[in-house]
């Protein structure tokens, strides 16, 4: 008996033990579930690491907040008063963006800093997390299974559904930081869209997933009907 979820009334029943097919698929999912497993444990450790930074006013492990607060500008200005150690050549203009660092950041401006990174590290873990419970589930009741396709999908909207979430979350934090260091600039709605950047890469790597997950869904339910057959 194959190891697929099966179904009975419409209900789910438990997988078997992986049968020698399952094992040899188990393979396919080498190199990338070695990989997954060791960054998903590093980023567990840093994340703790990271976490206890703010807390106590120092920038530890992955430096997100402390007592040493820099944010920087989005917005450029020519800077050819200030390139002597780096010439452009005749015709070139300079551009720079400003960067503003206090070292004495209150708590608000330690909680911007820390809300300008953390959702991102969050997004990474929680999308590492899903993919480690994917290949371990794979790996012990087959790869082409119901569901290992459902733990796919959700992978899938994690990653669109929290890449979206943490710019708006980070693009927000950046600019009521800005506002708390630099002269006639608010913190509003144009100021937060001025730096929020759409995740493009993410989104469509998001939609790539959830594509692949279909159509794995769509194998595993194939695969279920020549196994009734046969």
């Amino acid at each position: 008996m194959s190891a697929e979820v099966q179904k009975s009334n419409g209900a789910e029943l438990p997988d078997g033990p992986p049968s020698h097919d399952d094992r040899a698929e188990a393979r396919l999912l080498e190199p990338v579930a070695t990989v997954v497993r060791g960054v998903y444990r590093l980023f567990l450790v840093g994340l703790v690491v990271g976490a206890v930074g703010p807390l106590v006013g120092t920038k530890l492990g992955l430096g997100l907040g402390g007592s040493y607060v820099c944010v920087d500008s989005r917005s450029q200005f020519s800077a050819d008063g200030f390139t002597r150690l780096f010439r452009p050549h005749a015709g070139v203009e300079v551009m720079a963006r400003p960067s503003y660092c206090t070292d004495h950041a209150d708590g608000a401006q330690r909680l911007f800093d820390f809300l300008g990174g953390f959702p991102s590290w969050l997004l990474v873990l929680g999308i590492l997390f899903l993919l480690n419970r994917l290949i371990r589930g794979a790996s012990r009741q087959g790869v082409f299974t119901v569901r290992t396709a459902k733990h796919l999908r959700l992978a899938g909207w994690w990653l669109l559904v929290g890449c979206l979430v943490a710019e708006v979350v980070e693009a927000g934090a950046h600019a009521a930081l800005l506002a708390t260091l630099v002269q006639d600039y608010t913190f509003d709605a144009d100021s937060w869209g001025e730096n929020w950047q759409a995740p493009y890469a993410l989104v469509f790597t998001a939609l790539g997933i959830l594509t692949f997950a279909r159509i794995m869904r769509a194998g595993a339910d194939m695969r279920e009907d020549l196994e009734g057959t046969v």
